[in-house]
């Protein structure tokens, strides 16, 4: 598989692990949510990684929370396993490249 590279602030170097640590808990928390169909509780989740991760710059991950928020508070439920899995697909295959920025 691909991986796929994400550019952090080099600043941000020391915060990134926990960080990482942080969002792959969120994702089998989403995943647990997903299963019992708990919309509330995923769309403010998944609001959180979505600001979280653009923070840091992981760009596509808060894409596919985005996604999972809007189809969330839209009543969607049948995009949220498959985005779930993006999510960690994506998580699983990135490769952290640090930069002065």
């Amino acid at each position: 598989m691909i991986k796929s590279i994400v550019e952090i602030d080099a600043d941000l170097q020391d915060l990134v692990p926990q960080f990482v640590e942080n969002r792959k808990k969120d994702i089998e928390t989403l995943r647990a949510l997903v299963q019992k169909d708990d919309l509330n509780a995923i769309s403010q989740l998944a609001h959180k990684i979505k600001g979280a991760a653009a923070g840091y710059g992981f760009n596509e991950l808060s894409e596919l929370a985005a996604q999972m928020e809007k189809a969330s508070k839209g009543n969607d439920h049948d995009p949220l396993p498959e985005l779930v899995k993006r999510m960690e697909t994506h998580f699983l295959n990135i490769e952290i490249r640090y930069v002065n920025m």
